[in-house]
């Protein structure tokens, strides 16, 4: 078992993407560990981890939402297993998604898991799992579509509705995993409960491997299985010690005549490292209780449980080991590490280099060079045709003319007329089959090694390739007539030679079956599927035939054109029955039904409509069906007469002449519909009013009716002015509304430095705080001579062009909004204060000009004024758009004014 810390670092990550580095670097594809996951979906689930939301799009910071999205990302990124999706046990009766999934699992509320006193045999039996996503390679899409935190439907079927998983259980470890060893074996509950359908891909995992039946020496099966359980807590529906014994009955699950071992690999998901749980139930599950080492895996978030689950599956994964073993079932032993066997050396130079073959290391990650031929210890070198001295040169500066010893280099180096003669040396080797040999030298060449062997390593006891190792080999076989046809599913089998010299039995072969419909060559004739399917799949909507397609098989049907049959069927196959089907016609039911219509209901025509009264009614309905409306005069009581579809009385005399609750219509008191019914604003905040007809509250814009240039302004249900006046979005940048008409601003654009204003486009300043010497006035914050020299009296103005007082011409004159009177022609004009705004609070503006409204008291005398309407500007400091009393009060103060000049802006009297 491997060490691991309490938290699983990105080392983990790096080490999954390196699976198998020997065998993927050879283009040798690793045996796909099966792999189902069982997720937690108690409701504890839902608990925040405090790390924020996850990646996935639509994802909140909840445990299941970071669980889902680390299932999404690995089944869109590793393709290094087949994975299967579980969960605890849910149902839900809610069918619309929009309105929230409410998902209930076993209610484990009584059972006291530490005695187990309350815990029923039902809390924790082995339904207590479904799975969502079978063990299928290529499954992929399905498990993205459970976990992509949409959902379309609230039930589990079909995929294509877009499923998802909820919470709202209980945690009943023991049952799934219960659970999870009949849906290995290919069973269902023992209650009956569906774990995962039998016509479904993914169904009865081991039976469907192709190499169920391939086994290592150690006994287990090659092909790794292995069951994740994702948690947040503890066991809540029986006793921990349940929760071990179902983890550890999955390690000797029998299938047919075989066992296989089915690891449990527990993740805790918020737990800290260590949890007696998660440990206790990993040592359960088959992992080794070395001390000090947390055998469980632990995540506080997606990005670590995405490593946990990661890890896991890295770790399942078999690739080739250096180990005389085929590792990962592929009848070759070592295929990935050529070296082994060859010859080595230690890098060593002349009588010092040691020589031997490569070996398995220990660990089984490569080989090492194992010398078997120690080299010598160094010395001087000499003229002897060796490197004495370890130097990588031979007999460097020792031979002197003539030497002593002839070398095998086609020289005469004795200087005895000779070459090379008399040279020969031992070669080859006496291990195993192998016999030592001599060769000589010729013409500076050694040649005609005597020496036999190696040989190939045949099954005899011997060591025929002279590696140290006697037979122990592994070679396929097959037990079938003219061998196994190696396609499709067929896979031959494996025999090792044992150390007797003899082959064990042929295990592990895989032959030809029955061809079913499941995107496999089970009769391996290189075709796949075919024959299957077939039978008759006709309905009501169409007739059909049964084929096999992408391995499922499925009714493959030409349905109706429509449905224009009343005959309770769907016959045009989409899911509305009868929908076509044609009216009947009229119908009176032999005179029980009134108007009536034969319509189509459950399969047959029924005469629908009004039954037939004995009498007619007072309410604009052929109630007695003789095609005359109200035409009985007793319908309403002595004095009452029938009108507008009721009974109604005269209307009296006086103040009031209906009872409350109707109202005088046409000399009749008829139902007063809006009678007590209070309307306020809709969801919008727009205004409504009662509907006289039917007493309901409408948009009050739809019971009203507009006249000339106005429309209904939804806000307050009234007529408006359909210009800038009700709309001053109308008026483009650089425009002012002035009596319903868009004009140009000349102060768009004008910045003025404070405390200056604009007026007319230019800055200038305000008379709030001027006091002019007598004769002059202020005007746009300067003195300027007053033509008339001082105030007129009451009635009177000054003529600017005259200079004189003369009777006000704008007395009694009213001007449209946007507009002023001129007092020196008496002519509406454009309200030169138009869009002002006075730079100080309360100041009031005349033609163009900001004053202190004390100007305009009484005997204080005042500005020249232009007169105004009262929504149009002129004598409020917002700048001509006041209105109501505010703008009512500054024309009065005008008025008052137009007598006298204020005596600190004339320089007194």
């Amino acid at each position: 078992m491997h060490a691991r810390s309490g938290w699983l670092g990105v080392a983990a990550v790096l080490a999954f993407g390196l699976i198998g580095d020997s065998a993927h670097a050879q283009g040798q594809e690793p045996l796909k560990p099966y792999v189902l996951l069982i997720l937690d979906t108690s409701g504890s689930m839902d608990g925040s981890t405090g790390t924020g939301p996850p990646s996935c799009p639509g994802g909140v910071d909840t445990r299941i939402s970071h669980a889902k999205c680390a299932i999404n990302n690995i089944a869109n990124s590793y393709g290094d297993m087949v994975l299967a999706l579980g969960r605890f046990r849910e149902t839900s009766t809610d069918m619309t998604p929009g309105d929230g999934c409410t998902m209930n699992g076993i209610d484990c509320n009584a059972c006291d898991e530490n005695t187990g006193t309350g815990c029923s045999s039902g809390m924790s039996d082995d339904a207590r799992m479904e799975v969502l996503v079978g063990l299928s390679d290529g499954n992929n899409q399905d498990l993205v579509t459970w976990t992509n935190n949409t959902a379309g439907t609230c039930q589990t079927t079909p995929i294509g509705s877009d499923p998802e998983i909820g919470t709202g259980s209980w945690t009943p470890i023991a049952g799934s995993l219960r659970a999870a060893r009949r849906y290995w074996q290919g069973l269902q509950a023992t209650s009956g409960a569906t774990i995962w359908p039998s016509a479904s891909p993914g169904f009865d995992p081991i039976r469907n491997d192709p190499f169920r039946n391939v086994f290592l020496p150690s006994g287990e099966q090659c092909r790794p299985y292995v069951t994740i359980m994702l948690t947040d807590g503890d066991e809540t529906c029986t006793t921990f010690t349940n929760t071990t014994g179902a983890a550890t009955n999955l390690l000797t699950t029998a299938v047919d005549a075989q066992t296989y071992r089915i690891e449990t690999r527990p993740i805790g998901f918020g737990q800290s490292p260590g949890d007696t749980q998660i440990e206790g139930l990993a040592h359960a599950g088959g992992a080794a209780d070395a001390p000090g080492v947390n055998e469980g895996l632990y995540a506080q978030s997606e990005e670590e449980l995405q490593i946990a689950i990661s890890t896991i599956i890295a770790d399942a994964v078999r690739s080739e080991r250096c180990n005389s073993l085929d590792d990962d079932c592929d009848t070759r032993v070592d295929e990935d590490f050529p070296s082994k066997g060859q010859v080595c050396d230690d890098g060593e130079f002349g009588v010092c280099r040691g020589t031997g073959t490569f070996v398995c290391r220990a660990d089984g990650a490569g080989t090492q060079c194992n010398i078997t031929n120690p080299g010598g210890t160094a010395s001087t070198e000499t003229c002897d045709g060796e490197d004495d001295d370890c130097d990588g040169r031979v007999d460097e500066n020792a031979c002197v003319g003539c030497g002593s010893v002839e070398q095998c280099n086609n020289l005469d180096d004795d200087c005895d007329t000779l070459i090379d003669e008399g040279l020969n040396r031992a070669c080859g080797t006496d291990v195993g089959a192998c016999t030592a040999g001599n060769e000589v030298c010729v013409t500076g060449a050694w040649q005609g090694c005597t020496a036999t062997g190696p040989f190939t390593e045949v099954c005899n006891g011997t060591d025929d390739d002279c590696d140290n190792v006697i037979d122990g080999f592994v070679e396929t076989c097959s037990n079938l007539p003219g061998g196994n046809p190696n396609t499709g599913i067929c896979h031959p089998g494996t025999r090792a030679c044992n150390t007797g010299g003899m082959f064990g039995a042929c295990v592990g072969e895989i032959g030809p079956r029955a061809e079913s419909c499941n995107n496999l060559d089970d009769d391996c004739d290189t075709r796949i599927d075919e024959g299957t399917g077939g039978g008759d799949c006709s309905t009501t909507c169409g007739s059909g035939t049964i084929v096999c397609t992408g391995g499922v098989l499925m009714c493959d049907s030409t349905t109706q054109p429509d449905d224009d049959t009343c005959d309770g069927n769907d016959d045009d196959c989409d899911g509305m029955v009868d929908e076509d089907a044609p009216p009947g016609g009229m119908c009176n039911d032999g005179g029980r039904v009134c108007n009536g219509m034969s319509v189509c209901m459950s399969g047959q025509y029924v005469c629908v409509g009004d039954p037939v009264q004995p009498t007619d009614l007072c309410d604009c309905n052929d109630n007695d069906c003789d095609m005359q409306v109200d035409e009985n005069n007793g319908m309403c009581p002595s004095g009452a007469t029938c009108t507008s579809c009721q009974c109604a009385f005269p209307c009296g005399e006086g103040e009031f002449p209906c009872p409350s609750g109707r109202t005088c219509v046409g000399g009749f008191c008829l139902v007063d519909r809006c009678f007590g019914v209070t309307c306020g604003p809709d969801g919008s905040g727009n205004a409504t009013a009662c509907d006289p007809d039917d007493g309901t509250c409408k948009p009050a814009c739809s019971l009203l009716t507009c006249s000339g240039n106005t429309v209904c302004v939804p806000a307050t249900g009234t007529c408006e002015p359909n210009d800038c006046r009700t709309f001053p979005d109308m008026c483009a940048d650089g425009e002012q509304c002035a009596g319903g008409t868009c004009v140009a601003n000349p102060c768009f654009g004008v910045t003025c430095a404070a405390p200056q204003y604009c007026s007319g486009g230019t800055c200038v300043a305000s008379c709030g705080d001027v006091d002019c010497p007598s004769g002059q006035r202020c005007e746009l914050g300067a003195c300027v001579a007053d033509p008339c020299g001082g105030a007129c009296r009451p009635g009177f103005v000054c003529n600017d062009g005259t200079g004189e007082c003369v009777a006000d011409p704008c007395d009694n004159r009213t001007c449209p909004p946007g507009q002023a009177c001129n007092p020196d022609n008496g002519e509406c004009e454009l309200d030169r204060c138009l869009g002002i705004t006075c730079p100080n609070p309360g100041e009031v503006c005349e033609q163009g000009t900001c004053y202190d409204p004390v100007a305009f008291v009484p005997d204080a005398g005042g500005p020249p004024e232009l007169v105004t309407t009262g929504g149009g500007g002129g004598c409020a400091s917002s700048g001509g758009h006041g209105g109501g009393l505010l703008g009512l009060g500054l024309v009065m103060l005008g008025v008052l004014a137009r007598g006298r000049r204020r005596r600190h802006l004339g320089g007194g009297l």
